[in-house]
């Protein structure tokens, strides 16, 4: 009788996020096919489970994968876990359950943490729907179109990115996101866990470029969901910067001043509370 492939997701990066499911066939199985032998071999230490392990990686998949079905098929089960997350989510693993499938071996899920979860989970989007678009291809026309369908999309967009590749990435998300809100996760669950959330094209130079990374992308927020407050203090302080400037002796500057003071704002939020304000109005018109 065949052996079955369980597909077990690990913690991302606090160890304590491994269900007492995944601890359990971890225990059970003959094998464990391991995307960095060396990384899984912490985690089974630390829940005290010996198994034997195979490496099975992005570029030996398709041979390690035959392998593994034919010892499937003589009766062996098999756990395949990535260095952390679900297999065959921006990971290896999809090539070996296609193959264990196509042999009519069971391949058994086994959820656990998600960085891509995680993400949606603190990002406050209500959203009923987002898109994973995995990582930004590294250059050329594929990055520049994969950009352009992030631009595009009307929902929420996750994505991860290689620290060494952040800071361009970043760049990049400033110069076609401009209303949107960009959420960084840095090290999710880890001890140096980071959050950084940036509205409408904000310096994102607070983002240490050290770690993994996940990027959530909420649509540009439109005048409908726009805070009532916010639009109310934009109404009085384009109010009050109309009817100043309109005075003789009073420059632009000196007014947006006088309508920080009177507001309790700095001159940087009335300038930019009087530029929405003027955007409302010509969208209404």
């Amino acid at each position: 009788m065949p052996g079955t492939l369980y597909v077990v997701a690990t913690p991302i990066g606090n160890l304590e996020d491994l269900t007492f499911r995944a601890k359990r066939i971890l225990g059970e199985v003959d094998l464990v096919a391991a995307e960095d032998t060396r990384r899984t071999g912490h985690l089974l230490a630390h829940i005290e489970v010996k198994k034997p392990m195979v490496s099975l990686r992005e570029h030996n998949e398709a041979r390690e994968g035959a392998r593994l079905v034919q010892r499937m098929l003589a009766g062996e089960s098999v756990a395949l876990v990535t260095d952390a997350g679900t297999p065959g989510i921006a990971d290896p693993g999809a090539k070996l359950v296609l193959a264990a499938r196509a042999a009519g071996i069971a391949t058994v899920p086994i959820p656990g943490a998600s960085a891509v979860a995680a993400a949606m989970s603190i990002s406050g989007s209500d959203h009923p729907e987002f898109t994973f678009m995995g990582f930004p291809p590294a250059k050329g026309q594929e990055r520049q179109a994969w950009f352009s369908r992030l631009a595009k999309a009307d929902h929420p967009v996750v994505f991860f990115e290689a620290p060494h590749r952040i800071e361009r990435t970043l760049d990049e998300c400033r110069e076609i996101l401009v209303k949107s809100q960009i959420i960084v996760c840095r090290e999710l669950t880890k001890l140096n866990e980071q959050l950084v959330i940036k509205q409408n094209n904000a310096d994102l130079t607070t983002v240490k470029a050290l770690g993994e990374f996940v990027v959530v992308v909420l649509p540009a927020i439109e005048k409908e969901s726009v805070d009532a407050r916010d639009v109310e203090v934009g109404r009085e302080a384009l109010d009050l910067f109309s009817r100043l400037v309109q005075a003789p002796g009073i420059p632009e500057d000196l007014a947006i001043e006088l309508v920080g003071l009177k507001l309790g704002l700095s001159s940087t939020e009335a300038k930019k509370a009087i530029k929405k304000a003027k955007i409302l109005v010509k969208q209404h018109k």
